[in-house]
């Protein structure tokens, strides 16, 4: 019998990126919050998470129109060299986990 092979909807990939965005700005920020005070710490993390999810959410977006995993989705907007940055943010949230 044969395997079907799931894909992921126009929402799913939506919060799988949105997810990811939310992960890495929590890394970058959290660092920038004990000097900044609180005013200042609340508007980077927002700042953060605005810019870090409308690129991963485009990425996303682009995925669910061609169907193509996501680092090959990236590839189309970034080129081959710019879809590393998304391989190294990819390791540097898996650090900040562990940390």
């Amino acid at each position: 019998m044969m395997e079907e092979k799931t894909t992921l909807s126009g929402f799913g990939l939506f919060t799988l990126w949105f997810g990811a965005a939310v992960s890495m700005a929590e890394i970058f920020t959290g660092g920038l919050l004990a000097p900044l005070g609180f005013s200042e710490g609340l508007k980077a993390i927002l700042l953060g998470h605005l810019i870090g999810g409308l690129i991963l959410i485009l990425g996303g977006y682009i995925g669910a129109k061609s169907k193509l995993p996501a680092i090959m989705s990236t590839r189309i907007s970034f080129g081959r060299y710019g879809s590393y940055l998304f391989s190294l943010l990819n390791v540097l949230q898996l650090i900040g986990w562990t940390a």
